[in-house]
Formats: structure tokens, sequence, C-alpha cells
């Protein structure tokens, strides 16, 4: 058995089955997808159809899962038959400007019993997970962020406030300071990490690693490790404008093996 993490599909399920085939994924290993399967790419939709009864794939919800299921959820407190007005709420208007194009045309075309079920599977997904561990290896799962508070077991995306879950999904605050974190003190979280064992790693996506300079001389996004061993970022940029630059990263927690299958 082994145990895989992958992030930030956004709609390229070609790379996520091609990922599927290259790590010989099993029905005895597990895999955890760190949020972002859709929007901006064509096929969010597809992957969780695949995604969706597979007792071994755990997934957490990312900022753009959010986006969707806000949208929806809109659309359905409206009630309305007025598609202009549909169209043209605040909420949809925001995932649109995200992305949602190609997820909601996807969408609409399911049938209802469908749909529902999609919006089930995600409404039940994970916000962070901050304990599993693999050969001894503490690791802390979110697609953006760690809570701001400890926790010693899962978050369901359903049971967390607001204000928690736009922290987890969208915001940028990384444990042993890089150049992406800001105004970010470390210090000021300082309390709250001694809390978790020393050797826990924070694995996460929503930030594409070019954004850390890490790419290869090929072009093509990398994994990204940081915060003195405490930080790896998986988002290796599957929502790039140029598709034959998508990359998406995978990583095995058993031995730290990094994978790669590119558009």
């Amino acid at each position: 058995m082994s145990t895989y993490v992958m992030s930030d599909f956004h709609g390229r399920h070609d790379l996520f089955m091609r990922m599927l085939g290259k790590i010989s994924f099993s029905d005895d290993d597990m895999l955890y997808i760190l949020g972002d399967v859709v929007d901006r790419g064509p096929d969010g939709i597809r992957t969780f159809l695949y995604i969706k009864d597979k007792p071994n794939i755990v997934f957490l919800v990312g900022n753009h899962e959010m986006l969707f299921l806000s949208a929806v959820k809109r659309m359905l407190m409206m009630g309305t038959k007025d598609p202009e007005k549909l169209l043209n709420t605040q909420e949809f208007l925001l995932w649109v400007y995200n992305g949602g194009i190609p997820t909601w045309n996807a969408f609409i075309l399911l049938d209802r019993n469908t749909r529902n079920e999609i919006l089930a599977y995600i409404g039940n997904g994970y916000l962070v997970i901050p304990d599993v561990t693999v050969n001894g290896r503490h690791f802390y799962l979110c697609h953006a962020t760690h809570a701001d508070t400890y926790v010693d077991k899962p978050i369901l995306f359903k049971d967390a406030g607001g204000d928690l879950k736009q922290h987890v999904v969208w915001d940028r605050v990384y444990p042993r300071h890089t150049h992406m974190s800001g105004e970010f003190d470390h210090a000021d979280y300082s309390e709250l990490y001694n809390k978790y064992p020393k050797n826990t790693t924070m694995v996460f996506g929503h930030t594409p690693t070019a954004l850390f300079g890490h790419t290869a001389p090929d072009g093509w996004g990398r994994i990204w490790h940081g915060g003195h061993g405490h930080l790896i970022d998986i988002d290796c940029g599957c929502a790039v404008r140029d598709p034959k630059m998508a990359m998406l990263g995978c990583l095995r927690l058993d031995d730290m093996a990094e994978f790669y299958v590119h558009g």
C-alpha cells in the first residue's frame, strides 16, 4: 500500500488519469486530492464522476469548489426560472471570473440526481486533515494553508465556519517565512506550530510552484520543498494559459518520491 497526494487538476482529467496509470494506482493505495479539481480546464466534472465513489480517494475542498458551491447554492435559493437573473448573481459572476464556465457547461448537462450527488460529494469533503502519518512522518494536508488554531482531527468542510473556510482555501500563510508569505511573521504562529509533532510537514496546493521560482529548465513546474523541510507545495501548474505547458505533480508520502505528467 502506498499513500499519494495530488492537487489542482483544474479540469485536466487527462493528466489525472495518466498519473494514475504512471503510479499504478490500485485499490490497495490511498490518494488525497487537495482541492481545485474543477474550473479553467474542460473536464473537472468528469473527474468528480470518477472519484466520488472511490473509498480510497479522499477529497479536500479547494477555493474553486467553494466558488462552485456558492454559485449553485445561490441559484437554488433564488428559485427563479429567469436565466438572466441566475447568471448575473454576484456568486456566479465571481465563479466565472475565476474560470468556472467549463465546469458550469458540463454540470448543467447532467441529470438532476447526478448533479445532486456531485454537490453532496463536494459538500462532504474535508477542509483540513492534520494527522496523516506515513512511516513515522506527520503530514498536515490542506488546500492553501493551515487553520489558525490547533486541530488534532480532520475538519469537514460542512462543519467549518465561513471565516475558517475562507482562510484555509484562499490565504497564503506559511510557517517558516518565505517570500510568498508577505508580512507574515513565523513568531505569530510559533505557539501553534509547537503543538504539532516536530517533524510535521504541511502539504498544500493553490499556489503554483512557479511563483516560488520553482520551475525546471524545460519550463514546467516541479514540486516545491521549503520552510526548512516543513512545507511542500504540489501545485505544479495545470491551469497555465498554454495547455501544452500544464504539469501535474504527485507525491508519494511513503518515500517522498515525485511523479510528473505534462501537457
